[in-house]
Protein backbone atom coordinates (compact mmCIF):
# COMPACT_ATOMS: atom_id res chain seq x y z
CA UNK A 1 0.00 0.00 0.00
CA UNK A 2 1.37 3.37 -0.95
CA UNK A 3 2.28 5.52 2.05
CA UNK A 4 0.51 8.87 2.02
CA UNK A 5 2.39 12.04 2.86
CA UNK A 6 1.41 15.54 3.70
CA UNK A 7 3.86 18.34 3.01
CA UNK A 8 5.02 20.73 5.71
CA UNK A 9 5.62 23.94 3.81
CA UNK A 10 8.53 25.79 5.32
CA UNK A 11 7.81 29.28 4.13
CA UNK A 12 11.08 30.96 3.11
CA UNK A 13 12.19 33.17 5.92
CA UNK A 14 11.80 36.79 4.92
CA UNK A 15 14.52 38.58 6.80
CA UNK A 16 15.86 41.84 5.49
CA UNK A 17 19.58 41.76 4.96
CA UNK A 18 19.46 45.11 3.25
CA UNK A 19 21.67 48.17 3.51
CA UNK A 20 20.28 49.62 6.73
CA UNK A 21 23.04 48.12 8.86
CA UNK A 22 25.53 47.65 6.02
CA UNK A 23 29.11 48.46 6.96
CA UNK A 24 32.53 47.03 6.27
CA UNK A 25 33.07 43.72 8.05
CA UNK A 26 36.76 44.44 8.44
CA UNK A 27 37.50 45.21 12.10
CA UNK A 28 33.82 44.68 12.93
CA UNK A 29 34.61 41.98 15.49
CA UNK A 30 32.58 40.74 18.48
CA UNK A 31 34.85 40.17 21.50
CA UNK A 32 33.89 37.40 23.93
CA UNK A 33 35.50 35.31 26.67
CA UNK A 34 35.02 31.89 28.24
CA UNK A 35 36.36 30.47 31.50
CA UNK A 36 37.76 27.14 30.32
CA UNK A 37 39.44 25.86 27.19
CA UNK A 38 37.68 24.18 24.30
CA UNK A 39 38.78 20.56 23.99
CA UNK A 40 37.22 19.75 20.62
CA UNK A 41 35.03 21.38 17.98
CA UNK A 42 33.36 18.16 16.88
CA UNK A 43 29.59 18.81 16.71
CA UNK A 44 28.87 15.35 18.12
CA UNK A 45 29.77 16.74 21.56
CA UNK A 46 26.42 18.27 22.45
CA UNK A 47 26.60 18.86 26.19
CA UNK A 48 30.23 19.77 26.70
CA UNK A 49 30.45 23.44 27.59
CA UNK A 50 31.84 25.83 26.46
CA UNK A 51 32.64 23.87 23.26
CA UNK A 52 28.99 23.72 22.21
CA UNK A 53 28.73 27.53 21.92
CA UNK A 54 31.64 27.71 19.49
CA UNK A 55 30.33 24.68 17.58
CA UNK A 56 27.01 26.47 17.06
CA UNK A 57 28.85 29.40 15.50
CA UNK A 58 30.62 27.10 13.03
CA UNK A 59 27.96 24.62 11.92
CA UNK A 60 24.43 24.58 10.61
CA UNK A 61 22.03 21.64 10.60
CA UNK A 62 18.97 20.93 8.53
CA UNK A 63 17.12 23.49 10.64
CA UNK A 64 18.39 26.61 12.43
CA UNK A 65 17.24 29.33 14.79
CA UNK A 66 15.66 32.49 13.43
CA UNK A 67 16.49 35.91 14.91
CA UNK A 68 13.78 35.44 17.55
CA UNK A 69 14.49 31.79 18.30
CA UNK A 70 11.94 30.28 15.93
CA UNK A 71 12.87 27.06 14.12
CA UNK A 72 13.38 27.84 10.41
CA UNK A 73 15.00 26.09 7.44
CA UNK A 74 18.77 25.73 7.52
CA UNK A 75 20.53 23.44 5.09
CA UNK A 76 17.13 21.87 4.40
CA UNK A 77 15.02 23.94 2.05
CA UNK A 78 11.87 21.99 2.84
CA UNK A 79 10.68 18.81 4.54
CA UNK A 80 7.76 16.42 4.10
CA UNK A 81 6.28 14.45 7.01
CA UNK A 82 4.40 11.17 6.61
CA UNK A 83 0.80 10.86 7.70
CA UNK A 84 1.80 8.76 10.73
CA UNK A 85 4.34 11.48 11.65
CA UNK A 86 7.18 8.95 11.78
CA UNK A 87 9.00 9.57 8.47
CA UNK A 88 10.68 12.90 7.65
CA UNK A 89 12.09 13.55 4.18
CA UNK A 90 14.42 16.55 3.97
CA UNK A 91 15.21 18.28 0.67
CA UNK A 92 18.54 20.09 0.86
CA UNK A 93 19.30 23.47 -0.68
CA UNK A 94 22.55 24.24 -2.52
CA UNK A 95 25.12 24.88 0.22
CA UNK A 96 28.86 24.44 0.62
CA UNK A 97 31.52 23.50 3.10
CA UNK A 98 33.95 26.28 3.92
CA UNK A 99 36.40 24.87 1.34
CA UNK A 100 33.80 25.00 -1.45
CA UNK A 101 32.78 21.31 -1.48
CA UNK A 102 29.00 20.72 -1.63
CA UNK A 103 27.21 19.72 1.57
CA UNK A 104 25.28 16.54 0.79
CA UNK A 105 22.70 14.28 2.41
CA UNK A 106 25.46 11.67 2.60
CA UNK A 107 27.40 13.98 4.96
CA UNK A 108 24.38 14.12 7.27
CA UNK A 109 23.81 10.36 7.11
CA UNK A 110 27.47 9.68 7.86
CA UNK A 111 27.64 12.16 10.77
CA UNK A 112 24.42 10.99 12.43
CA UNK A 113 25.21 7.30 12.08
CA UNK A 114 28.71 7.75 13.43
CA UNK A 115 27.17 9.55 16.42
CA UNK A 116 25.21 6.41 17.36
CA UNK A 117 27.77 3.82 16.33
CA UNK A 118 28.96 2.16 19.58
CA UNK A 119 32.54 2.32 18.27
CA UNK A 120 32.47 6.11 18.01
CA UNK A 121 29.52 7.39 20.10
CA UNK A 122 30.13 10.49 22.18
CA UNK A 123 28.09 12.28 24.84
CA UNK A 124 25.70 13.69 22.22
CA UNK A 125 24.45 10.23 21.17
CA UNK A 126 21.38 10.40 23.42
CA UNK A 127 19.87 13.20 21.30
CA UNK A 128 19.25 10.64 18.52
CA UNK A 129 17.15 8.22 20.60
CA UNK A 130 13.92 9.20 18.87
CA UNK A 131 15.27 7.88 15.52
CA UNK A 132 14.33 4.30 14.62
CA UNK A 133 16.77 1.76 16.13
CA UNK A 134 19.21 4.45 17.35
CA UNK A 135 18.98 3.33 20.97
CA UNK A 136 19.14 -0.34 19.99
CA UNK A 137 22.25 0.34 17.90
CA UNK A 138 24.00 2.04 20.82
CA UNK A 139 23.21 -1.03 22.91
CA UNK A 140 24.67 -3.26 20.12
CA UNK A 141 21.32 -4.97 19.57
CA UNK A 142 21.08 -4.02 15.88
CA UNK A 143 23.54 -3.09 13.15
CA UNK A 144 24.16 0.53 12.15
CA UNK A 145 22.54 -0.25 8.79
CA UNK A 146 19.22 -0.86 10.56
CA UNK A 147 19.06 2.72 11.90
CA UNK A 148 16.40 4.89 10.25
CA UNK A 149 18.73 7.36 8.50
CA UNK A 150 19.15 7.14 4.71
CA UNK A 151 20.52 9.47 2.04
CA UNK A 152 18.36 8.81 -1.02
CA UNK A 153 20.60 11.03 -3.14
CA UNK A 154 22.89 14.04 -2.65
CA UNK A 155 19.95 16.35 -1.92
CA UNK A 156 17.45 14.07 -0.12
CA UNK A 157 17.66 12.64 3.39
CA UNK A 158 15.00 10.30 4.76
CA UNK A 159 14.69 9.81 8.52
CA UNK A 160 12.42 7.24 10.19
CA UNK A 161 11.48 7.70 13.83
CA UNK A 162 10.59 5.10 16.44
CA UNK A 163 7.49 7.12 17.30
CA UNK A 164 5.89 10.48 16.50
CA UNK A 165 8.00 13.33 17.88
CA UNK A 166 6.51 16.83 17.54
CA UNK A 167 9.86 18.24 18.68
CA UNK A 168 12.00 16.51 16.04
CA UNK A 169 12.59 19.62 13.89
CA UNK A 170 13.88 21.41 17.00
CA UNK A 171 16.38 18.58 17.51
CA UNK A 172 17.48 19.07 13.90
CA UNK A 173 18.61 22.59 14.85
CA UNK A 174 20.85 21.33 17.68
CA UNK A 175 24.62 21.00 17.35
CA UNK A 176 24.72 17.18 17.35
CA UNK A 177 22.53 17.09 14.25
CA UNK A 178 25.03 19.14 12.24
CA UNK A 179 26.80 17.46 9.31
CA UNK A 180 30.49 16.63 9.12
CA UNK A 181 32.56 16.28 5.94
CA UNK A 182 32.44 12.53 5.29
CA UNK A 183 35.61 12.22 3.22
CA UNK A 184 37.75 14.33 5.54
CA UNK A 185 36.54 12.50 8.64
CA UNK A 186 37.44 9.15 7.07
CA UNK A 187 40.91 10.46 6.19
CA UNK A 188 41.57 12.19 9.51
CA UNK A 189 39.37 11.28 12.54
CA UNK A 190 41.12 13.95 14.66
CA UNK A 191 40.37 16.87 12.34
CA UNK A 192 38.22 18.66 14.98
CA UNK A 193 41.06 19.15 17.47
CA UNK A 194 42.85 22.05 15.78
CA UNK A 195 43.22 24.26 12.71
CA UNK A 196 44.18 22.06 9.76
CA UNK A 197 43.39 21.40 6.09
CA UNK A 198 40.63 18.95 7.05
CA UNK A 199 38.83 21.33 9.41
CA UNK A 200 35.89 22.51 7.34
CA UNK A 201 32.46 23.63 8.47
CA UNK A 202 29.24 24.91 6.93
CA UNK A 203 27.95 27.61 9.29
CA UNK A 204 28.09 31.43 9.33
CA UNK A 205 31.69 31.58 10.65
CA UNK A 206 34.94 29.75 9.95
CA UNK A 207 37.84 28.86 12.23
CA UNK A 208 40.92 30.99 11.51
CA UNK A 209 43.00 30.70 14.67
CA UNK A 210 42.93 28.44 17.72
CA UNK A 211 45.54 28.66 20.45
CA UNK A 212 44.61 26.02 23.02
CA UNK A 213 43.91 27.58 26.40
CA UNK A 214 44.42 31.10 25.02
CA UNK A 215 42.03 32.16 22.25
CA UNK A 216 39.82 31.20 19.31
CA UNK A 217 39.30 33.49 16.36
CA UNK A 218 36.44 33.07 13.89
CA UNK A 219 35.78 34.99 10.66
CA UNK A 220 32.58 35.29 8.65
CA UNK A 221 32.25 32.45 6.16
CA UNK A 222 32.10 33.67 2.53
CA UNK A 223 30.87 30.21 1.43
CA UNK A 224 27.94 30.16 3.86
CA UNK A 225 24.72 29.88 1.83
CA UNK A 226 23.16 32.85 3.68
CA UNK A 227 26.37 34.91 3.96
CA UNK A 228 24.56 38.14 3.05
CA UNK A 229 22.84 38.10 6.45
CA UNK A 230 26.12 37.96 8.41
CA UNK A 231 27.10 41.55 9.19
CA UNK A 232 30.02 41.12 11.58
CA UNK A 233 33.51 40.30 10.36
CA UNK A 234 34.26 37.75 13.04
CA UNK A 235 34.27 36.68 16.68
CA UNK A 236 37.32 36.78 18.97
CA UNK A 237 37.03 34.47 21.99
CA UNK A 238 39.57 34.71 24.80
CA UNK A 239 39.99 31.96 27.40
CA UNK A 240 40.09 33.82 30.72
CA UNK A 241 39.69 31.47 33.73
CA UNK A 242 38.55 34.23 36.09
CA UNK A 243 35.13 35.90 36.04
CA UNK A 244 36.47 39.02 37.77
CA UNK A 245 39.00 39.54 34.97
CA UNK A 246 36.25 39.14 32.38
CA UNK A 247 34.07 41.72 34.12
CA UNK A 248 36.98 44.17 34.40
CA UNK A 249 37.68 43.86 30.66
CA UNK A 250 34.01 44.44 29.90
CA UNK A 251 34.09 47.62 31.97
CA UNK A 252 37.11 48.73 29.92
CA UNK A 253 35.10 48.02 26.74
CA UNK A 254 37.52 45.27 25.75
CA UNK A 255 34.74 42.66 25.76
CA UNK A 256 31.30 42.99 24.17
CA UNK A 257 29.51 40.32 26.20
CA UNK A 258 29.98 38.82 29.68
CA UNK A 259 27.78 36.41 31.60
CA UNK A 260 25.59 33.61 30.29
CA UNK A 261 25.46 31.46 28.31
CA UNK A 262 29.25 31.34 28.53
CA UNK A 263 29.57 31.63 32.32
CA UNK A 264 28.33 33.53 35.35
CA UNK A 265 29.41 37.00 36.38
CA UNK A 266 31.25 37.37 39.73
CA UNK A 267 28.71 36.73 42.46
CA UNK A 268 29.55 39.95 44.35
CA UNK A 269 28.45 42.15 41.40
CA UNK A 270 25.35 40.24 40.24
CA UNK A 271 22.98 41.57 42.91
CA UNK A 272 24.27 45.14 42.64
CA UNK A 273 23.90 45.22 38.85
CA UNK A 274 20.45 43.64 39.08
CA UNK A 275 19.21 46.23 41.58
CA UNK A 276 20.54 49.02 39.35
CA UNK A 277 18.65 47.59 36.39
CA UNK A 278 21.86 47.22 34.37
CA UNK A 279 21.79 43.42 34.15
CA UNK A 280 19.91 41.62 31.40
CA UNK A 281 18.00 38.69 32.95
CA UNK A 282 15.84 36.00 31.32
CA UNK A 283 14.15 32.86 32.65
CA UNK A 284 15.75 29.58 31.59
CA UNK A 285 14.22 26.20 30.88
CA UNK A 286 16.50 24.56 33.38
CA UNK A 287 17.54 24.36 37.00
CA UNK A 288 20.27 23.57 39.47
CA UNK A 289 19.74 20.12 40.94
CA UNK A 290 21.54 17.30 42.73
CA UNK A 291 22.00 13.93 41.12
CA UNK A 292 21.99 11.21 43.79
CA UNK A 293 23.83 7.99 43.06
CA UNK A 294 21.13 5.40 43.70
CA UNK A 295 23.72 2.62 43.54
CA UNK A 296 25.75 3.89 46.49
CA UNK A 297 24.67 3.93 50.15
CA UNK A 298 23.09 5.77 51.78
CA UNK A 299 21.52 7.20 48.60
CA UNK A 300 20.33 3.77 47.52
CA UNK A 301 17.62 4.26 50.16
CA UNK A 302 14.55 6.23 49.02
CA UNK A 303 13.69 7.52 52.48
CA UNK A 304 17.21 8.89 52.90
CA UNK A 305 16.91 10.70 49.56
CA UNK A 306 13.59 12.18 50.67
CA UNK A 307 15.04 13.27 54.01
CA UNK A 308 17.78 15.19 52.19
CA UNK A 309 15.34 16.82 49.78
CA UNK A 310 12.71 17.81 52.34
CA UNK A 311 15.32 19.37 54.67
CA UNK A 312 16.56 21.89 52.08
CA UNK A 313 15.09 25.39 52.40
CA UNK A 314 15.04 26.43 48.75
CA UNK A 315 13.08 29.63 49.33
CA UNK A 316 15.84 30.97 51.56
CA UNK A 317 18.52 30.02 49.03
CA UNK A 318 16.59 31.66 46.18
CA UNK A 319 16.08 34.90 48.09
CA UNK A 320 19.49 35.27 49.75
CA UNK A 321 21.98 33.46 47.50
CA UNK A 322 20.90 33.52 43.86
CA UNK A 323 19.70 37.16 43.97
CA UNK A 324 17.85 37.28 40.62
CA UNK A 325 14.36 36.23 41.60
CA UNK A 326 14.96 32.52 40.98
CA UNK A 327 12.06 30.23 41.86
CA UNK A 328 12.45 27.28 44.28
CA UNK A 329 12.12 23.98 42.39
CA UNK A 330 9.85 21.26 43.77
CA UNK A 331 9.73 19.53 40.39
CA UNK A 332 12.03 19.51 37.36
CA UNK A 333 9.96 21.47 34.80
CA UNK A 334 9.15 25.17 34.73
CA UNK A 335 7.53 27.83 32.58
CA UNK A 336 5.71 26.54 29.51
CA UNK A 337 7.22 23.10 30.11
CA UNK A 338 5.57 22.79 33.53
CA UNK A 339 3.15 19.86 33.89
CA UNK A 340 1.74 20.58 37.36
CA UNK A 341 0.86 23.85 39.07
CA UNK A 342 1.28 22.61 42.63
CA UNK A 343 4.73 21.55 43.95
CA UNK A 344 5.35 17.83 44.26
CA UNK A 345 6.59 18.20 47.84
CA UNK A 346 6.82 20.83 50.57
CA UNK A 347 9.94 22.96 50.70
CA UNK A 348 12.03 22.94 53.87
CA UNK A 349 9.81 20.62 55.94
CA UNK A 350 12.26 19.68 58.70
CA UNK A 351 9.79 17.59 60.67
CA UNK A 352 8.99 15.42 57.64
CA UNK A 353 12.70 15.22 56.76
CA UNK A 354 13.52 13.86 60.23
CA UNK A 355 10.73 11.31 59.93
CA UNK A 356 12.15 9.98 56.65
CA UNK A 357 15.69 9.97 58.05
CA UNK A 358 14.51 7.85 60.97
CA UNK A 359 12.83 5.42 58.58
CA UNK A 360 15.96 5.29 56.42
CA UNK A 361 18.26 4.53 59.37
CA UNK A 362 15.92 1.76 60.49
CA UNK A 363 15.79 0.24 56.98
CA UNK A 364 19.58 0.43 56.61
CA UNK A 365 20.14 -1.04 60.10
CA UNK A 366 22.40 1.77 61.24
CA UNK A 367 22.46 4.88 63.42
CA UNK A 368 23.14 8.52 62.69
CA UNK A 369 26.49 8.24 64.44
CA UNK A 370 27.50 5.22 62.34
CA UNK A 371 26.37 6.78 59.07
CA UNK A 372 29.36 7.59 56.82
CA UNK A 373 30.12 11.18 55.89
CA UNK A 374 28.07 12.53 53.00
CA UNK A 375 30.13 14.20 50.25
CA UNK A 376 28.64 16.81 47.90
CA UNK A 377 30.57 16.97 44.63
CA UNK A 378 30.43 20.24 42.74
CA UNK A 379 32.23 22.15 40.01
CA UNK A 380 34.04 25.41 40.68
CA UNK A 381 31.27 27.79 39.61
CA UNK A 382 31.03 31.23 41.17
CA UNK A 383 27.23 31.45 41.26
CA UNK A 384 26.43 28.06 42.78
CA UNK A 385 29.21 27.51 45.32
CA UNK A 386 27.57 29.66 48.05
CA UNK A 387 24.31 27.79 47.46
CA UNK A 388 26.07 24.45 47.94
CA UNK A 389 27.62 25.73 51.15
CA UNK A 390 24.18 26.79 52.36
CA UNK A 391 22.79 23.31 51.59
CA UNK A 392 25.70 21.84 53.55
CA UNK A 393 24.82 23.96 56.60
CA UNK A 394 21.08 23.33 56.33
CA UNK A 395 21.51 19.54 56.22
CA UNK A 396 23.95 19.60 59.12
CA UNK A 397 21.66 21.70 61.31
CA UNK A 398 18.37 20.03 60.37
CA UNK A 399 19.46 16.39 60.29
CA UNK A 400 22.78 16.27 62.11
CA UNK A 401 24.56 14.90 59.05
CA UNK A 402 28.30 15.25 58.50
CA UNK A 403 28.58 16.93 55.10
CA UNK A 404 31.77 17.54 53.14
CA UNK A 405 32.08 19.50 49.88
CA UNK A 406 34.46 18.19 47.21
CA UNK A 407 35.04 20.85 44.55
CA UNK A 408 36.74 20.20 41.21
CA UNK A 409 37.20 21.92 37.86
CA UNK A 410 34.33 21.34 35.44
CA UNK A 411 35.92 18.60 33.24
CA UNK A 412 36.94 16.58 36.31
CA UNK A 413 33.54 17.08 37.95
CA UNK A 414 31.64 16.08 34.80
CA UNK A 415 33.75 12.96 34.26
CA UNK A 416 33.35 11.63 37.78
CA UNK A 417 29.61 12.28 37.70
CA UNK A 418 29.31 10.47 34.35
CA UNK A 419 31.25 7.49 35.70
CA UNK A 420 29.18 7.30 38.91
CA UNK A 421 32.16 8.17 41.07
CA UNK A 422 30.12 10.25 43.54
CA UNK A 423 27.36 10.11 46.16
CA UNK A 424 25.58 13.43 45.82
CA UNK A 425 26.51 15.78 42.98
CA UNK A 426 25.47 19.31 42.04
CA UNK A 427 24.80 20.06 38.38
CA UNK A 428 23.09 22.68 36.29
CA UNK A 429 20.71 21.12 33.75
CA UNK A 430 18.70 22.62 30.93
CA UNK A 431 16.42 21.52 28.15
CA UNK A 432 17.55 21.77 24.52
CA UNK A 433 13.99 21.84 23.17
CA UNK A 434 10.66 23.33 24.12
CA UNK A 435 9.14 20.03 25.19
CA UNK A 436 9.06 18.28 28.62
CA UNK A 437 10.34 15.00 27.15
CA UNK A 438 13.95 16.21 26.99
CA UNK A 439 14.29 16.64 30.76
CA UNK A 440 12.28 13.51 31.51
CA UNK A 441 14.34 11.44 29.08
CA UNK A 442 17.39 12.01 31.27
CA UNK A 443 16.14 9.24 33.57
CA UNK A 444 14.55 6.83 31.07
CA UNK A 445 17.44 4.36 30.88
CA UNK A 446 20.07 3.62 33.49
CA UNK A 447 22.62 3.10 30.70
CA UNK A 448 22.20 6.64 29.34
CA UNK A 449 25.32 8.79 29.79
CA UNK A 450 23.14 11.64 31.07
CA UNK A 451 21.41 9.52 33.72
CA UNK A 452 23.94 10.25 36.44
CA UNK A 453 21.56 8.95 39.13
CA UNK A 454 21.97 5.49 37.53
CA UNK A 455 18.27 4.73 38.07
CA UNK A 456 15.48 3.34 35.97
CA UNK A 457 11.94 2.25 36.78
CA UNK A 458 9.51 0.12 34.69
CA UNK A 459 6.49 2.31 35.51
CA UNK A 460 8.40 5.46 34.55
CA UNK A 461 9.58 3.86 31.30
CA UNK A 462 6.07 2.68 30.42
CA UNK A 463 4.61 6.17 30.94
CA UNK A 464 7.25 7.74 28.70
CA UNK A 465 6.67 5.03 26.09
CA UNK A 466 2.95 5.84 26.11
CA UNK A 467 3.72 9.54 25.73
CA UNK A 468 5.99 8.69 22.77
CA UNK A 469 3.19 6.99 20.90
CA UNK A 470 0.39 9.40 21.83
CA UNK A 471 -0.54 11.88 19.09
CA UNK A 472 -3.18 13.71 21.15
CA UNK A 473 -1.25 16.60 22.83
CA UNK A 474 -3.28 16.60 26.06
CA UNK A 475 -3.09 12.84 26.58
CA UNK A 476 0.63 12.94 25.82
CA UNK A 477 1.08 15.70 28.38
CA UNK A 478 -0.78 13.68 31.02
CA UNK A 479 1.51 10.68 30.55
CA UNK A 480 4.55 12.93 31.01
CA UNK A 481 2.92 14.52 34.07
CA UNK A 482 2.49 11.11 35.68
CA UNK A 483 6.11 10.25 34.83
CA UNK A 484 7.39 13.38 36.57
CA UNK A 485 5.29 12.43 39.62
CA UNK A 486 7.05 9.01 39.71
CA UNK A 487 10.43 10.73 39.47
CA UNK A 488 9.63 13.01 42.41
CA UNK A 489 8.19 10.16 44.47
CA UNK A 490 11.39 8.18 43.99
CA UNK A 491 13.46 11.37 44.53
CA UNK A 492 16.31 10.19 42.30
CA UNK A 493 17.19 13.79 41.57
CA UNK A 494 16.84 16.58 44.11
CA UNK A 495 15.82 19.88 42.50
CA UNK A 496 17.09 23.13 43.99
CA UNK A 497 16.08 26.28 42.07
CA UNK A 498 15.02 27.08 38.52
CA UNK A 499 17.62 29.08 36.65
CA UNK A 500 17.65 32.65 35.44
CA UNK A 501 20.31 33.70 32.95
CA UNK A 502 22.12 37.00 33.35
CA UNK A 503 24.48 38.90 31.07
CA UNK A 504 25.86 42.30 30.12
CA UNK A 505 26.36 43.31 26.49
CA UNK A 506 27.72 46.22 24.50
CA UNK A 507 24.80 48.61 23.99
CA UNK A 508 25.79 49.05 20.35
CA UNK A 509 25.77 45.31 19.67
CA UNK A 510 22.37 44.44 18.20
CA UNK A 511 20.71 41.40 16.66
CA UNK A 512 22.14 38.81 19.07
CA UNK A 513 19.65 36.11 20.00
CA UNK A 514 19.97 34.77 23.54
CA UNK A 515 17.51 32.00 24.43
CA UNK A 516 16.04 30.36 27.50
CA UNK A 517 17.77 27.15 26.35
CA UNK A 518 21.30 28.55 26.88
CA UNK A 519 21.68 29.20 23.14
CA UNK A 520 23.31 32.27 21.67
CA UNK A 521 23.37 33.18 17.97
CA UNK A 522 25.54 35.89 16.42
CA UNK A 523 24.41 35.12 12.87
CA UNK A 524 22.26 38.27 12.70
CA UNK A 525 24.44 40.46 14.95
CA UNK A 526 25.62 43.93 13.94
CA UNK A 527 27.09 47.02 15.58
CA UNK A 528 24.83 50.05 15.52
Amino acid sequence: MKKSFFILLLIPFLFSCGRKHEKSKEGNIVKLSILSQVRSLDPRISNEYPSVHVINMLYEGLMRLGPNGEIIPGVAESVSISEDQKTYTFYLRDSMWSNGDPVTAHDFEYAWKKSINPLHARTGAYTFYTIKNASACLEKKVDIGDVGIRAIDDKTLEVELDHPAPYFLSLCASSTYAPIHKRFDLEDPHWANGVNDHFVNNGPFILKRWKKGVEIYLESNPNYWDAQCVKIGGIHIQILPDANTQYLLYQKKELDWVGFPFNSLPIDVIGVLYEKGELQVIDAYGLDWFFVNTEKPPFDNKNFRKAISFAIDRKSIAEHIFQLGEEPAMGILNGELSLQKEPYFEDGNIELAKKHLSLALEEMGTTLEELPQVVICESARFATSPAIQEVQQQLSLALGLHIEIDQADWPVHFNRMSKGDFQFGAMGWNSLIKDPIYMLDTFRHRSSATNMSRWEHPVYQELLKKSDNEIDPEKRKEYMHRAEAVLMEEMVVIPLCFSRLHYLSNKNLKGVYMSSFYEIDFRYAYFE
